[in-house]
C-alpha cells in the first residue's frame, strides 16, 4: 500500500503562488510534454471520452485519465446558470459572500498510482485554474512582443493568466487591462493583483479596467493589445473579430473559458480569418482537434475543417524540429503573426499536473499524509 497525500484549496493555493520563475518552466514542460505525447504518441487512445451531464441549472463535467504511471479522474461542477435562474441579486452581505463562494468551478481531482494505489486527493479549483492558464502560456512564451495585453473575466482563470504573465515575463509587460461586466469585481482582481505585484514580482505594471458593455474603450484597447486571453464562460462572443483583425497584423489570443458547445468566447470569423493566413501569418491551433471541433462554439460555428487546425502537441513537435521551411514559417507565426489558441482541456495534463503538484507538496513537506490509505 501507499500512502496519500490530501491539499486543500489553500494548501494548492500556497505551493502554486510560492513557484519560482525556473518552478513553472518545469511545470509547463510537463503540461507541454503531456500534450506532445496526447497528440503524437498512443496516448490519445487510452483517454476515456469526457462527460457533461447538465442537471438543475449545473454543469457537470467528469474527465478519466490514464497514463503509464498512473490513472485518475476530476470531477467539476460549474454553477454558473444555477445562480442566474435560482436567485435575485444578493442584498446583505451573508448573501454576497454565498453567492462570492459559489461562483467558479468546484471539485476535487483524485490520483492513484499504474496499480491503482490512492496517491493523491486534490481540491481541483487552483489546480484547474493553474492548468489551464498554464496551457495558455506555452504560446504565450514564445511572442516577441507582450508589452499590452488584455484579459477578460475576473474569476480564478483571469487571476492565474495574470499571475503567469507577470512571474514569467514581468519586465516584457507595460499594462494589463482587465475587462468584465462587474466594476466591482474588476476592481477587485486588480486590487489583489497589484498586491502580489508587489510583493512578488515587482513588474511596473499599469493596471486598467475596462466594463464589457463599453464598445468604444474596447475597440481601443484591442486595438493596441499584443496578447488577449479570454477566461470567460460565455455563451456569446466577447467582441467582434475585426476589432483585432481590422488593425494588426499580429496578436496572440487565447480561449480558455468556453467548454460546450452552447458556449463561446470568440467571434468564429476570427478562427476563419487565422485559418486563411494558412500558417504564414496566422494560425488557429487546439489542444484537442477531435474535442474542439463538437464541444468548442467557436470552433463549430467557425466550420473549420480538421486540415486548418493545428493541435498543440503537433505545433510543440514541429518547432523542435531540424530547421526546414514550414518549421522556420511556423516560429515566425507564433512569434508576430495571428495567433488563436483555443482549449477545452485535455485530460491528461490533468494527470500530469496533479502528479507535478503532489511531488512540490511531497518536497515542501505540505499536506495531510494518510500512510496505508
Amino acid at each position: 500500500m501507499s500512502s496519500c497525500v490530501v491539499l486543500s484549496d489553500a494548501t494548492v493555493h500556497d505551493i502554486l503562488i510560492k513557484l519560482s520563475r525556473s518552478e513553472i518552466l518545469e511545470f509547463l514542460n510537463k503540461v507541454a510534454d503531456s500534450l506532445r505525447d496526447y497528440s503524437l504518441a498512443e496516448e490519445r487512445s487510452y483517454q476515456p471520452e469526457p462527460a457533461v451531464v447538465k442537471r438543475d441549472g449545473r454543469k457537470n463535467l467528469f474527465r478519466l485519465f490514464t497514463s503509464q504511471t498512473g490513472v485518475g479522474v476530476k470531477i467539476i461542477v460549474d454553477p454558473s446558470q444555477a445562480l442566474l435562474t435560482s436567485q435575485n441579486e444578493p442584498t446583505n452581505e451573508a448573501e454576497r459572500a454565498e453567492r462570492n463562494r459559489l461562483t467558479g468551478l468546484h471539485g476535487i481531482l483524485a490520483l492513484c498510482d499504474q496499480n491503482g494505489f490512492p496517491i493523491g486527493f486534490l481540491n481541483a479549483e487552483e489546480i484547474t485554474g493553474y492548468r489551464t492558464s498554464l496551457s495558455a502560456m506555452i504560446l504565450y512564451m514564445r511572442r516577441s512582443r507582450t508589452a499590452n495585453i488584455v484579459v477578460f473575466g475576473a474569476g480564478k482563470q483571469a487571476l492565474w493568466h495574470v499571475r503567469l504573465a507577470l512571474a514569467l515575463r514581468g519586465e516584457d509587460i507595460k499594462r494589463i487591462t482587465v475587462v468584465n461586466r462587474s466594476a466591482e469585481r474588476t476592481a477587485s482582481l486588480i486590487a489583489q493583483i497589484e498586491r502580489e505585484n508587489e510583493e512578488r514580482w515587482k513588474a511596473k505594471v499599469e493596471f486598467e479596467s475596462v466594463l464589457a458593455e463599453d464598445s468604444k474603450k474596447l475597440k481601443i484597447v484591442l486595438g493596441e493589445a499584443d496578447v488577449v486571453f479570454c477566461t470567460t464562460p460565455s455563451k456569446a462572443q466577447l467582441f467582434p473579430a475585426d476589432y483585432l483583425t481590422g488593425q494588426k497584423e499580429g496578436c496572440y489570443v487565447s480561449a480558455i473559458g468556453s467548454w460546450s458547445a452552447d458556449m463561446l468566447e470568440l467571434d468564429p470569423e476570427m478562427l476563419r480569418i487565422a485559418a486563411q493566413r494558412n500558417g504564414d501569418s496566422g494560425i488557429v491551433v487546439v489542444d484537442d482537434r477531435e474535442e474542439c471541433m463538437k464541444s468548442a462554439g467557436e470552433v463549430v460555428q467557425s466550420k473549420l475543417g480538421e486540415h486548418q487546425i493545428a493541435e498543440l502537441g503537433e505545433i510543440l513537435d514541429l518547432v523542435t524540429k531540424p530547421t526546414t521551411e514550414l518549421q522556420a514559417k511556423t516560429v515566425r507565426c507564433l512569434e508576430s503573426g495571428f495567433v488563436v489558441y483555443k482549449s477545452v482541456g485535455v485530460s491528461l495534463t490533468d494527470l500530469s499536473a496533479g502528479q507535478a503538484l503532489l511531488a512540490l507538496a511531497k518536497k515542501s513537506g505540505q499536506g495531510l499524509n494518510v500512510p496505508d490509505f
